[in-house]
Formats: C-alpha cells, sequence, structure tokens
C-alpha cells in the first residue's frame, strides 16, 4: 500500500508511530526540494537512513566528529574508488578509525538523519514497501525513543534560535580556555571560532550540520565563554519570489538558466520538484536543466579533471566580499587537487560546489589548468 503525503498537514511524530505501530517493512522516502531522505524500516523497527545531503555522508560525519581529519577522508576516498567498498571499511584498514567507531557514529549518522527532518517546515513523503538489497550495516532503532529525542531536540532548537537567531550569526570568544572534556568534534567546532566567521562558514569548515555547530556554540554562551552577534536583518537576495505552483517556478528557473544565473536556476527547478515530486514532466524538465547546467559549466572550464590554482594571494582574498561556500572552496585549493578531488571532500552538494567554482574563475579569484595527460588522451 502507498502513502504519501506532506509533512506539512501530517505530523512526522504520527507517521513514524503508525509505521511502527502496524509493524510495516519498507522505505520513508522524504524530499524537501533540495534534500531527500530514506528511512528504512523493517517489521516497525528503523534499520538504516540514507540521505542526499553530503553533510550526512560518513565521511563528512566523521570529520565533523573530530574522528578523521579531511586528509584522511580524501585518502579513504581515493582507495574507495579503487577498491568499490564501504568507505567505512576502508578507514578501518588506513587505521584512521577503529570498527566499534564506525558502527557507533553510523547509527549516531542515522538518528541524527531523522531528527533533522523534524525541523523542516515543509516536505513530501512517500512510502514504499520495499527495502532496497543494498548491504546496510546492522542496527535497529525503535521509533517511539527516536520520536521522544526529536522533540527534544525541537525544544533546544528553539532556545538556541533565540540566542543564535540565524547561521549568519558570528560567534565571538571571550578568551576563557577550553574545557579539556570537550570531544574532538566540539574542539574542532570551536577551533574555526575567529570573531569573524559565521555560524554557516564554520558548520562548512568543519563539515558540521547547523544544529550540531550551533548547540555546541550555544553550549559555551551559557556559561560565558562566547558571545553571539546577530545580523540586524536577514537578507531576502535568498529566498525565492512568490511562484505558487511547479510551471510557474519551472518557467522562473528556465529564464534564470538562459540568463546564466545557475544558483538561481537550481534553487527555482528544485522547488518545483518539491512542489510537485511525483510529476514526470517536473521531474524530466528539473533533470535536463540540471545536466544541461553541468555541461556548460564543463565547457567553460570547469570539468572535473581541472586544477584549479589561486590568481591572488589569500590575504587579498580575505579582503573580498565572498560567500562562505566560495571561502570554502578557496581554502582548499592548493595547485595540486583537481576539481573532482575537492568536490570528494566538499559538504556541498557537486553541482552547487561546481557553480562556486564557476563563479570564483568568472570574478578572476582562480585559473583552471587541464593536466597534460588529460589533454594528450583527446
Amino acid at each position: 500500500m502507498s502513502i504519501t503525503g506532506n509533512i506539512k498537514t501530517m505530523q512526522l511524530a504520527e507517521l513514524l508511530q503508525w509505521l511502527s505501530q502496524s509493524q510495516k517493512t519498507g522505505t520513508l522516502v522524504f524530499d524537501n526540494g533540495q534534500v531527500e531522505k530514506r528511512v528504512f524500516f523493517r517489521d516497525g523497527m528503523v534499520i538504516s537512513s540514507a540521505s542526499t545531503d553530503p553533510k550526512e555522508y560518513l565521511g563528512h560525519f566523521l570529520v565533523s566528529h573530530g574522528f578523521i581529519t579531511e586528509e584522511q577522508l580524501s585518502e579513504g576516498m581515493k582507495r574507495q574508488a579503487a577498491k568499490k567498498v564501504l568507505l567505512g571499511r576502508i578507514l578501518v584498514e588506513m587505521g584512521a578509525i577503529a570498527e566499534s567507531d564506525v558502527h557507533r557514529m553510523l547509527r549516531m549518522k542515522a538518528e541524527e538523519s531523522i531528527y533533522e527532518i523534524f525541523t523542516w517546515p515543509q516536505g513530501d513523503f512517500r512510502f514504499i514497501e520495499e527495502v532496497p538489497a543494498t548491504p546496510m550495516v546492522p542496527m535497529t532503532l525503535d521509533v517511539t525513543a527516536l520520536v521522544l529525542e526529536a522533540m527534544r531536540r525541537l525544544d533546544d532548537w528553539k532556545r538556541i534560535r533565540e540566542v543564535i537567531h540565524s547561521p549568519r550569526a558570528v560567534p565571538v570568544s571571550l578568551g576563557h580556555p577550553l574545557d579539556p572534556e570537550l570531544d574532538a568534534g566540539a574542539r574542532l567546532i570551536l577551533s574555526m571560532v575567529n570573531d569573524d566567521r559565521t555560524v554557516e562558514e564554520i558548520c562548512l569548515q568543519s563539515h558540521s550540520s547547523d544544529f550540531y555547530a550551533s548547540q555546541v556554540l550555544f553550549d559555551q554562551w551559557k556559561v560565558g565563554k562566547l558571545k553571539v552577534v546577530n545580523p540586524k536583518s536577514l537578507s531576502a537576495s535568498a529566498t525565492l519570489p512568490i511562484a505558487v505552483d511547479a510551471p510557474a517556478l519551472l518557467r522562473l528557473g528556465q529564464t534564470y538558466l538562459q540568463n546564466g544565473d545557475y544558483e538561481r536556476a537550481v534553487r527555482h527547478h528544485r522547488a518545483a520538484r518539491s512542489l510537485d515530486p511525483d510529476n514526470k514532466h517536473v521531474l524530466g524538465t528539473v533533470q535536463k536543466a540540471e545536466e544541461r547546467m553541468k555541461g556548460e559549466l564543463e565547457k567553460m572550464g570547469v570539468a572535473l579533471n581541472s586544477i584549479p590554482t589561486l590568481s591572488r594571494k589569500m590575504e587579498e582574498l580575505t579582503t573580498v566580499a565572498i560567500s562562505p561556500q566560495e571561502g570554502f572552496i578557496l581554502s582548499r585549493i592548493n595547485g595540486n587537487y583537481d576539481i573532482q578531488s575537492i568536490l570528494k571532500i566538499s559538504p556541498m552538494p557537486p553541482l552547487e560546489a561546481q557553480i562556486v567554482f564557476w563563479k570564483l574563475l568568472r570574478a578572476g579569484h582562480i585559473t583552471l589548468r587541464v593536466p597534460p595527460a588529460s589533454t594528450k588522451s583527446r
């Protein structure tokens, strides 16, 4: 039996409890237009989850909690591409992390992914009565416990947002030493506080979710070790123009695409997909638009095998107005990594990251070159 709806009109807690009490086996799919998440059930118990948000991939999750470094993630992903086995196993083989910690963090990652859905203001869902045959690390999560913890997290979020109003807030250290009892993930986040970075920038640099980073910062605020400078007003530039249906959003998205405004094109096409996720025309249009963007970006030099190099010194770039995403990419450019290597360690979705490279290239902040071996093979 197929179940569909939107969490704006059906409470997520009730949906999860119903699937649990009915001892359902299958896949619960959520889509908010930006991220798709899948929660897998067997006999009413959650056995795993998956997400298209790169920050929720195992590698980034391990970096954010201080278990591995970004360099170890990069090396692990190279070996994974060659061996075609799970990243967790590769990292254990490398000696980067213990197998018991991998299993523990996989469980935590699944829980955190589900908790985050409770913060979505809206999102479509559908239940499919089948579980994919792909290998999963065995785990069982009790739905009632998940729901209770998610509700507690929502209360925490409200208290956090009273202090840290948005990801654009800037935490400022008051000069107190860090508590030596803090775990590695918290220390990583606090090491990013330089009285200038926003919460959004700290999340990117530490590969952390907004909630995890904000919680760590909030805890330090409570004990008087930092203050928070909130923006006076939120920019309206990130919001979508009023468009009440998917066709209107698609038309706007196509216009932005024609004009070479890839950021807005992506945002509008994905918003259309979120509004009408079962419409094959909408899905096809969005897929074709994203494929076209990738093709156009590659023609302009933003190919996966291109090697970016800074055109200006980092000291100069710090005086230029750049976005948190641009700052992340710039700080990973070393003249040796190609774009594909940087995409692998980026917590941003690949297409969005490619658009960032294109913006940096257009602004003259970077140059791109194709390695000689690639040139000869053409």
